[in-house]
C-alpha cells in the first residue's frame, strides 16, 4: 500500500461510527483508494442504508477544487432512474462527503467475471433488459448537455430495484463528464472503450490545428465496445488505432468481427457496426441507437436461429391456437434468479466485493505476467480470443 492509501486507510479508520451532517452514520468502511474513501452509511431518521464516498480538499490546487465541484455539479443535476443518484453533499473545512444511494450488488464488470466461469454466454434477455436501461440512463444524460466520457463495464452499478425483485443498472462515476461537447481533452477515459478519434492516427485536423472530438459521439462509440465485453467478457482490441492489429483489420474490413465473435448474430453485428462507426459524423446518436437496439430480434446467433426456425414453422403451420389460460410472466423471477442464486451475490455485502476485487486484481496480475503479449497478426483468418475485458487492474467506481 503507496502513501497516500496508507493516509486514507488510517482516516476512515479513524472516521468509523462518525455522524455527518446531523444525519448519516459511517458505520463500515468499504473501501480505501487514492483519493479517497468509501463507507456504508445510515440515515439515522429512516435507518436507510447509504453510500458515502469522502474527499479531501487538502493539497488541491485551484482548478483541481474546480474539477471536484464539477463532479459534484454535474451528478447533483441528474435525477434518471438509471443513473446514480447523489442524494445530498455535506462539506467542512477540510472533507467532502457525498451521500449516495447504496449499489450493493457489484458492478456489471464483477458480474461479467463471475459469470464467465460458469458459462460462455449470458442470459440473452437479460442482457437486453440491462442494456437498454443503460442507453436509456446516457440518453437522459445527452438530453441534459452532459457527457460522460468513461463508459465502461466498471461504471454500471447494480441493485435491485424497490421491490427487491429485479436488478436495475445505474451508470456512476462523472468525474470525467462534461458539459461540453466538443472538447479538446483528448484521451479522457478507458483506452480500450475510446474512440478512434482518441488516438494519433484520427485526430481531426483543420489547417495543421487540432479539432475538438465531439463528446456525444464518444460516448455511442464506447456503448457499443460495451455490449461486446458484455455479450462475451473480452473486448475486441487493446485501442481504436491502427497501431492495433484487431483494430486495424476491423477498419479494413468491418465483418471480422463475426470471426472475432463467431456466437454474435447478424443483426446485433448490425447494431454493433452501427455503433462503432469510425467515422464520428456519421455515427448514430444514442437516440438513434436505442431505436436500432429495440428493433435488433437477437443478440446471439443461437438465438437468431431458434427464432429463424419457429418463423419457419409459423408459416407452414397458420394455426391459431386459443389462448384458454393466461401466460404467467415470470420474467421479474426468472432475472431475479439469474443474478443472485447463479453469482452467489444475494447475501454479499458491499465489503464483500471490495474484497473480492483485491482477491482479482492479485490473481489478474499474476495472470498478466505469465501470459504473452505478442499481438495477433492483422490478416489472420483466426483472431486472438483471449482478449478480456481489460488487460488493467480493475478500478472500482469510486477511486
Amino acid at each position: 500500500m503507496n502513501t497516500t492509501q496508507d493516509y486514507w486507510s488510517q482516516l476512515s479508520a479513524s472516521m468509523l461510527d462518525k455522524t455527518i451532517g446531523g444525519e448519516y452514520q459511517l458505520i463500515e468502511v468499504l473501501g480505501n483508494g487514492a483519493f479517497g474513501c468509501l463507507f456504508l452509511g445510515q440515515a439515522q431518521s429512516d435507518n436507510n442504508y447509504v453510500a458515502v464516498k469522502v474527499l479531501t480538499k487538502s493539497g488541491l490546487d485551484h482548478e483541481q477544487l474546480k474539477l471536484q465541484q464539477l463532479e459534484i455539479d454535474i451528478q447533483s443535476a441528474l435525477n434518471h432512474p438509471y443513473l446514480l443518484r447523489l442524494h445530498r453533499v455535506i462539506q467542512d473545512h477540510q472533507y467532502i462527503f457525498m451521500v449516495m444511494e447504496l449499489c450493493d450488488q457489484g458492478d456489471l464488470f464483477d458480474y461479467v467475471i463471475r459469470d464467465q466461469q460458469d458459462s460462455d454466454f449470458r442470459d440473452e434477455s437479460l442482457v437486453k433488459k440491462a442494456f437498454l436501461q443503460i442507453l436509456e440512463g446516457v440518453e437522459y444524460m445527452h438530453s441534459q448537455n452532459i457527457y460522460h466520457r468513461d463508459i465502461k463495464l466498471e461504471n454500471i452499478l447494480l441493485k435491485y430495484d424497490d421491490n427487491d425483485v429485479e436488478f436495475v443498472c445505474k451508470v456512476a462515476d462523472f468525474g470525467l463528464a462534461t458539459r461540453e461537447r466538443y472538447s479538446l481533452e483528448y484521451g479522457c477515459g478507458s483506452s480500450t472503450y475510446l474512440a478512434p478519434e482518441h488516438f494519433d492516427d484520427d485526430f481531426p485536423l483543420d489547417g495543421g490545428e487540432l479539432m475538438p472530438y465531439d463528446a456525444a459521439a464518444s460516448d455511442c462509440w464506447s456503448l457499443g465496445i460495451l455490449l461486446l465485453a458484455f455479450l462475451f467478457g473480452r473486448n475486441p482490441w487493446e485501442e481504436a488505432s491502427v497501431s492495433d492489429p484487431s483494430f486495424a483489420e476491423f477498419k479494413r474490413d468491418p465483418s471480422m468481427l463475426r470471426q472475432l465473435f463467431p456466437e454474435l448474430s447478424s443483426s446485433c453485428f448490425a447494431f454493433i457496426k452501427s455503433a462503432l462507426t469510425t467515422d464520428p459524423t456519421q455515427r448514430p446518436s444514442v437516440s438513434e441507437l436505442k431505436k436500432l437496439f429495440l428493433a435488433t430480434p437477437a443478440l446471439y446467433a443461437a438465438a437468431e436461429e431458434e427464432q429463424e426456425e419457429q418463423d419457419t414453422f409459423n408459416l407452414k403451420n397458420p394455426v391459431d391456437i386459443p389462448q384458454l389460460v393466461k401466460p404467467v410472466d415470470d420474467r421479474s423471477n426468472r432475472d431475479s434468479a439469474f443474478f443472485s442464486a447463479s453469482l452467489g451475490m444475494g447475501s454479499m455485502s458491499w465489503s464483500d466485493m471490495v474484497e473480492e476485487d483485491e482477491r482479482y486484481e492479485k490473481d489478474h496480475h499474476n495472470h498478466s505476467s505469465t501470459s504473452s503479449s505478442e499481438p495477433a497478426s492483422p490478416h489472420h483468418e483466426e483472431y486472438d480470443d483471449t482478449m478480456f475485458v481489460h488487460n488493467q487492474e480493475k478500478e472500482s467506481w469510486w477511486l
